[in-house]
């Protein structure tokens, strides 16, 4: 069995790498991705590629993780150099197996 911390690490791993199929591949069927700002999730495993795929290549550095039960919590440092940094906390909720559910806490860092 794989643990929610652990799903949630190789999902941003795959991000960072821009890998959208290794992402999708940790996502259960009708997964929901919540971007901020959106009103819409999007949905499935083709949305979570579609999320990688119209994402800007960024540096990215892990700063703390957690996890209580079937979820996770992963926060990074995004930067985008020369234009805009931010603290990303990726919430991860996963059936224990996959992730079901993706949302996004975005705060300024600079």
């Amino acid at each position: 069995m794989t643990t929610p911390l652990e799903l949630a690490r190789a999902f941003v791993s795959a991000v960072e790498g821009r890998d959208a199929d290794a992402a999708a591949a940790l996502c259960a069927d009708e997964v929901e991705v919540m971007l901020p700002g959106a009103e819409t999730p999007l949905r499935g495993r083709e949305g979570v590629r579609q999320m990688i795929r119209m994402s800007p290549s960024f540096l990215q550095s892990p700063r703390s993780e957690a996890a209580q039960g079937l979820e996770a919590q992963v926060t990074t440092l995004i930067r985008f150099p020369g234009a805009w940094a931010n603290y990303t906390t990726w919430r991860f909720e996963t059936d224990g197996e996959l992730i079901r559910r993706l949302t996004f806490a975005l705060r300024a860092a600079n």
